[in-house]
């Protein structure tokens, strides 16, 4: 039985269909993955009163613990969240909070590319705790880095009370 070798015009053939057909392949995974990421937001859900968004003026960068529990200015104002050394940032303060009646939370957590997080606090009676969740919902592929402290006011945390923080 003789054999058949291709020759170097149907090998090239081959090799342009193969290279076609893993380019194609790979288009449609990234665009599946886009389409995914399209609805990719920050929700917020539970007893979270409002998100605090410090606005451009301010990183947290200087934030230098990945968990936080502010019960009162003097804490707040302590956080060490410089404002960033511009001329528009100039006599920027950190916006204000009843702490009377809110507790700020804050909770860090990252992802690549696009990202989105999910952030629920839920109050156990039982357990006398909240327990504030962040879900990181991460989508593409590249290398750039997203991240939040995730900072929430939620109603005032009783004094008998703990905070249970879980990133997802």
């Amino acid at each position: 039985m003789a054999q058949y070798f291709p020759n170097e015009q149907t090998m090239n053939k081959i090799r342009y269909f193969s290279v076609m057909i893993f380019g194609i392949a790979l288009m449609i995974s990234n665009i599946s993955c886009v389409d995914d990421c399209e609805d990719n937001f920050d929700t917020m859900g539970g007893i979270i009163t409002s998100e605090l968004e410090l606005g451009v003026c301010f990183s947290d960068v200087g934030a230098l613990e990945p968990q936080y529990v502010i019960n009162d200015s003097t804490a707040y104002q302590s956080l060490g969240i410089l404002p960033v050394n511009t001329p528009e940032c100039v006599g920027t303060i950190l916006p204000e909070i009843d702490f009377n009646t809110q507790t700020l939370l804050g909770l860090y957590a990252d992802g690549t590319c696009n990202v989105g997080f999910d952030r629920i606090v839920i109050r156990d009676n039982d357990l006398k705790k909240y327990i504030y969740t962040v879900g990181v919902n991460a989508c593409g592929i590249c290398e750039s880095l997203r991240f939040s402290m995730n900072w929430i006011l939620v109603p005032k945390l009783p004094a008998d009370y703990t905070v249970e923080f879980i990133v997802e």
